[in-house]
């Protein structure tokens, strides 16, 4: 099984941005064969509207186990989704964008 890490905006519209996660995450379950890392879900008892430096670090801990990154969303305007987008990179972990599903 491949291990894919789920970037996706937080900020902004939370509420909705999980909700769009989720979907993903079921999307890919259903689809068998690979394993959602979602961040979002990983650390959701950490204040999104507070610092993240750490829970970015610990983001980056995930990603570099994952076997890609699949980028989803409005990635331009989030920090957090350019930076786990440049460490794939400069880890040669393929970076897929994608669509989010309806």
């Amino acid at each position: 099984m491949k291990t894919v890490y789920i970037a996706h905006p937080l900020r902004g519209d939370i509420d909705n941005n999980l909700t769009r996660v989720n979907k993903i995450c079921q999307q890919l379950l259903a689809a068998g064969e690979i394993v959602p890392l979602s961040p979002l879900h990983a650390f959701d008892f950490v204040d999104p509207r507070g610092p993240q430096e750490l829970v970015l670090k610990y983001c980056l801990v995930l990603l570099a186990r994952s076997d890609e990154l699949h980028v989803y969303g409005d990635w331009r305007q989030s920090e957090g989704c350019q930076m786990e987008i440049q460490f794939a990179r400069e880890n040669n972990i393929p970076v897929r964008f994608m669509e989010v599903p309806e």
